[in-house]
């Protein structure tokens, strides 16, 4: 057994700039899933929608600290045509493209709706992540905290179990998967993961940075709904990815403060013994440790 790690640590990934063209893709940054979000809710909790989408909105608006009132309704109305549950709230669909915008960082008379625009790449993750966390952190609001953390973890399972990746193959192989993550540039990537297979059917990975959402999360105050928002949602993730027969453990988060994220994808067709190793076995993951971390595996 060989664990080997990739990645190189950036510590200026979430300023380098980048480019995107808003319109081929804000359905997959907001749009999709706040559709599918006010259809769940509206479904499983229809006396609150109403109330819930006025304090969204007004959400949304006070996060705005500019206006794009000179933006025409025609460019909205085909943003939104395709989302059946967004087209019943209009106020709801302006707020969140606006602060969307806001997000971005793009001015009023930019040509967005056509052309590429340059942005930060903290930016372009803050415009993915920082509306869920308002969305949630407005439904702890409007209903009992716990009972509105139990459905948004029913709503992300529930979205991926309906988005299932169009690449799915349940052939798929935990070995092959590994063995072509190493087989090209592995120090390209700003992130930085120790991985190995543990025995057939396991893979673990130990991730030591999340440049992406930790990092550009750092302002926001409620740990609980960040992990919520940008990390339970893997578990049903890796399975609408890659097969049904792929489960995630995961017990420690760089998001919830431990020093790494511990992750284990199990081949269920191999093995359903779903125990996580250790947290001592985690410590000690590390190129050249082998000896001392397989001490701690399966105590």
């Amino acid at each position: 057994m060989k664990f080997t790690q990739t990645g190189t640590f950036n510590k200026d990934f979430l300023e380098e700039m980048t480019s995107l063209n808003l319109m081929e893709n804000i359905h997959a940054i907001l749009l999709d899933k706040l559709d599918y979000f006010v259809g769940f809710i509206a479904k499983k909790k229809s006396e609150i929608i109403e109330d819930y989408i006025e304090k969204l909105t007004q959400k949304f608006q006070g996060l705005v600290e500019k206006e794009f009132s000179k933006k025409p309704l025609e460019e909205l109305l085909e943003i939104f045509s395709n989302h059946e549950n967004l087209n019943q709230y209009p106020e709801l669909n302006t707020a969140s493209l606006y602060y969307l915008l806001h997000l971005l960082q793009l001015e009023e008379d930019s040509d967005w709706g056509t052309t590429e625009v340059e942005t930060s790449m903290k930016a372009l993750i803050q415009a993915w992540v920082y509306p869920f966390y308002y969305i949630l952190e407005t439904l702890t609001e409007t209903i009992d905290r716990q009972e509105a953390v139990n459905l948004f973890k029913r709503y992300i399972t529930n979205y991926y179990k309906d988005h299932p990746s169009p690449d799915r193959d349940e052939s798929f192989s935990l070995e092959k998967m590994l063995e072509k993550r190493l087989s090209v540039d592995t120090t390209s990537s700003e992130w930085v993961i120790v991985h190995t297979m543990l025995e057939e059917g396991k893979y673990a990975f130990k991730n030591k940075n999340c440049p992406t959402c930790v990092d550009s999360m750092v302002d926001l105050p409620d740990v609980e709904i960040k992990y919520l928002v940008c990390c339970y949602g893997d578990y049903e993730k890796f399975r609408s990815y890659y097969s049904d027969h792929i489960i995630l453990t995961m017990e420690h988060t760089l998001m919830e403060g431990d020093p790494y994220c511990s992750r284990v994808l199990h081949d269920t067709r191999v093995d359903y013994d779903l125990r996580h190793p250790q947290k001592e076995f985690w410590d000690n993951f590390e190129p050249g440790n082998e000896e001392e971390a397989m001490k701690y595996y399966k105590i």
